[in-house]
């Protein structure tokens, strides 16, 4: 009997402390095709759930996925547009987000409330159980409001306590036999004494299928060298995730890296916190996805210990011995198809050989003869194509090669041993006159140092050194060739900046050619406020701007600005743009008088002016920034449109078919002011969705017209002032 009654426990503790929540309904009637899934990248955070495809279609149904009560109706033009916070009996918070419209019972909830709010934003709190709903009841429809790039439901599970948590472990599951995808490796520095393969850079490797009996599924990847690696280093890893039938990327649930066997890293896209949403590129490298626009993995710690998707345990930088060190590093996505990919690190380098260059006679002599030696001939263009020069070996350490036929008159060459690759060497097979010799200054934050490339133009063979000079301070600094044409300091100690106001490059030439760059920067402390004024405009930090002290720079930026535009001020660059900021800095313009315009960034890859805040009437503007820029104040005339009107003008309807008014409202330059629009039906204010996403403008009447005249009044402004009105009249038969 005892027996009987400790297994008669047993079974009702298992259905006590089963997951309901396995139960609960999918959230619409589209398919189960995903197009993103839970803690991938966006804009400075995480993707908090799911985003369900709905192919373009407006109008799916959403139902509730378990019984509970409607706790939070939130609408705005922007972020999740038209939302639904469902609490569920079991704690649980489910968000529906993007949706076209409620369902009836919730749309005249909400035009009561925005009626007694007079506004057509709302973000109300209902009471529990206030409005309670059953499992498969119909919520509304799928749609395309707020901020997106395509109609789909964007659907979350939260906790009891609002934290997002995965809904693909343990809630839903979906048909997904496919591996994870791995591309590229790549070696950080993380002090000025790291170099990878010979240089003080960010490095990349390709990372290749170990094909077996031409399985094209392969769990298995591979490095193909051996990386050369001294210093303290990160790493970092490119992959995404395939799912059956779906034409996407997606982001991986799991990433383990080992050295030598031993765990150095986990993240697992379980369940997080929304105040570690600005961590994110603490996850995903910024300087990669600023520079490359590509996303990479961070597998290391570096100020980002809060986030919960990270094992605490993990590595904050790896230093190895001069040993060769085996890399592994696994890779799982949501339905345990996993991947391994394997690699091979040395402590140790391998340095270039010393050339002794004879030009006349095209002969080259190396430093000692143990070299295994690769050459390509290419021209003095970044980028060009590489050939094999014709050349014959005449001793261990001497090499003769055909006269080359311009413009391929460079010649790289580069030294491996035991599978690890030296840094390559160029030289110019011709003499180039040091005049034409032109080129670009970058300077960018790396990590917690800083670099300084300057890029020619045209390859000039010669050496050069960096100067960096102010209020009687000067430090001279070697620059390495990083790569064809490009002169590299490498990583540079932010101390060194301090009272820098120029950056010289003088190069090693009869007579010596010099390139300046005026530098109005300052070093910002992570730990206090800071401020840098530039003509009207000023930075200012917070004592949570940075995660460690930056170098903070604005120069005046020589850009053209698109003929339809004034220029109120010059273009302004602020950098560094190449790190993302733990909080903000706050940039601000002030005029001396009040003038029309806005403040605008420039997006370089699509070569377009974004506006981004508005100007005051003092002549004053203020926007925060999460990295840096191309900024500059610019007005324009071009008012917004009003287009596609419903009712129509001077038409005549039946009562029954004007149940709703709609139409399109545009602005190219600097977008629609949302709290600028007005709408009035019979000097009545219409209270209405936009949906930026197909530039409509929404209102549903909920009571019927009168017969006769009716009279509808529309005004909207753009970002900068730019005003339109519309009146349109229309009958009622």
């Amino acid at each position: 009997m005892k027996q009987k009654l400790i297994i008669s426990l047993i079974i009702l503790s298992y259905f006590l402390t089963e997951d309901n929540s396995l139960n609960y309904l999918w959230p619409t009637n589209t398919s189960k095709t995903i197009t993103t899934l839970f803690g991938e990248k966006r804009s400075r955070r995480f993707h908090a759930g799911i985003d369900v495809r709905t192919y373009g279609r407006i109008g799916d149904k959403i139902f509730a996925v378990e019984s509970g009560y409607i706790s939070r109706i939130k609408i705005s033009p922007d972020g999740y547009g038209k939302a639904l916070y469902l609490t569920l009996d079991d704690g649980n918070i489910i968000l529906y987000a993007h949706i076209d419209k409620y369902n009836s019972e919730i749309e005249l909830l909400v035009n009561k409330l925005r009626i007694n709010r007079n506004s057509s934003s709302l973000n109300h709190f209902l009471k529990k159980d206030e409005l309670r709903v059953k499992k498969g009841e119909l919520l509304g429809y799928c749609g395309d409001t707020g901020s997106l790039s395509g109609p789909h439901l964007h659907f979350e599970i939260r906790d009891p306590s609002g934290h997002p948590i995965n809904p693909l472990k343990n809630f839903y599951s979906i048909v997904d036999t496919l591996r994870p995808i791995a591309e590229s490796l790549a070696i950080i520095p993380l002090s000025n004494k790291t170099y990878i393969n010979g240089l003080q850079e960010y490095s990349l490797f390709d990372i290749e299928p170990l094909m077996l009996n031409n399985d094209t599924n392969s769990y298995k990847y591979f490095i193909k060298d051996t990386i050369s690696v001294i210093g303290e280093f990160g790493i970092g890893l490119e992959t995404h995730d395939e799912i059956n039938s779906s034409p996407f990327d997606f982001g991986i649930y799991e990433i383990e890296l080992f050295i030598d066997n031993k765990q150095q890293y986990k993240i697992n896209f379980d369940k997080y916190c929304f105040d570690h949403d600005h961590l994110i590129y603490n996850e995903i490298d910024y300087y990669l996805l600023e520079k490359e626009s590509r996303s990479f993995h961070r597998l290391f710690l570096n100020e980002n210990t809060e986030l919960d998707f990270i094992d605490k345990d993990s590595n904050e930088g790896i230093t190895l011995n001069k040993d060769y060190h085996n890399l592994i590093i696994n890779v799982v996505d949501n339905f345990d198809n996993s991947i391994q990919i394997q690699g091979v690190l040395k402590g140790d380098i391998v340095l270039s050989p010393d050339i002794i260059y004879d030009n006349n006679n095209y002969i080259i002599q190396t430093s000692n003869t143990n070299n295994n030696l690769s050459f390509y001939l290419s021209t003095r263009y970044e980028n060009s194509q590489k050939i094999i020069p014709n050349y014959k070996q005449l001793d261990s350490t001497l090499f003769s090669f055909e006269k080359p036929l311009k413009p391929y008159e460079v010649l790289e060459l580069f030294n491996k041993n035991e599978g690890i690759k030296s840094k390559s060497t160029f030289i110019s097979f011709y003499e180039y006159d040091p005049y034409k010799i032109n080129g670009t200054f970058e300077l960018e934050h790396v990590n917690k140092y800083i670099n300084i490339h300057f890029k020619e133009n045209e390859f000039s063979g010669y050496d050069a050194k960096l100067i960096l000079s102010g209020n009687d301070k000067k430090n001279i600094i070697d620059l390495n060739r990083y790569s064809k044409n490009i002169l590299s300091s490498g990583l540079i100690e932010l101390n060194k900046f301090e009272d820098i106001n120029q950056i010289s490059i003088i190069y090693d030439t009869k007579p010596e050619i010099i390139f300046n760059k005026k530098l109005h920067g300052k070093i910002f402390s992570s730990k206090k406020e800071s401020s840098l004024k530039f003509e009207n405009f000023e930075v200012v930090s917070n004592k949570e701007s940075f995660n460690f002290d930056s170098f903070i720079s604005i120069n005046e930026e020589q850009i053209n600005t698109p003929k339809e535009f004034t220029k109120i001020s010059n273009p302004i660059i602020i950098s560094p743009n190449t790190i993302s900021f733990k909080d903000y800095i706050t940039l601000k313009y002030v005029n001396t008088k009040p003038i029309k315009g806005g403040l605008y960034q420039l997006n370089k890859k699509k070569e377009k002016w974004i506006f981004k805040g508005k100007i005051n009437p003092y002549g004053q503007a203020e926007i925060k920034l999460f990295s840096g820029g191309i900024f500059c104040i610019l007005d324009e005339e071009e008012k917004p449109l009003i287009k596609n009107i419903f009712p129509n003008p001077n038409s005549y309807y039946n009562v029954k078919e004007v149940d709703e008014i709609y139409f399109n409202i545009l602005d190219v330059h600097s977008k629609i002011d949302y709290d600028s629009i007005e709408i009035n039906l019979n000097n009545q204010p219409i209270y209405f969705d936009y949906i930026p996403y197909r530039n409509l403008l929404r209102a549903d009447l909920f009571k019927e017209l009168g017969r006769g005249e009716n009279i509808l009044k529309i005004s909207i402004k753009d970002n900068i002032g730019n005003n339109t009105n519309k009146e349109v009249r229309f009958f009622i038969k």
